[in-house]
């Protein structure tokens, strides 16, 4: 009994290691697929800028232009 035990033990060793790779290629993937998604986000390359970082500027250009206040001149005239 004592073989069949012993192979089955290296068997289980060989799955932990199996296991072990599976985990750390899933979570190079994950990070990888995050870096992704987080630079299409927020690049801030003046050719290609992030959807997140275009859209924040454009609000900033909309709050510069203030056009609350012109709206309110056309009334008064």
């Amino acid at each position: 009994m004592h073989p069949k035990n012993s192979s089955s033990q290296t068997i289980l060793r060989g799955q932990r290691g199996q296991i072990v790779v599976e985990y750390v290629l899933l979570l190079v993937i994950g990070v990888s697929v995050a870096a992704l998604i987080t630079s299409s986000m927020v690049s801030r390359s003046e050719n290609n800028p992030g959807f997140l970082v275009k859209k924040w500027f454009e609000i900033i250009k909309l709050i510069g232009e203030d056009t609350a206040d012109d709206l309110k001149s056309q009334q008064n005239q």
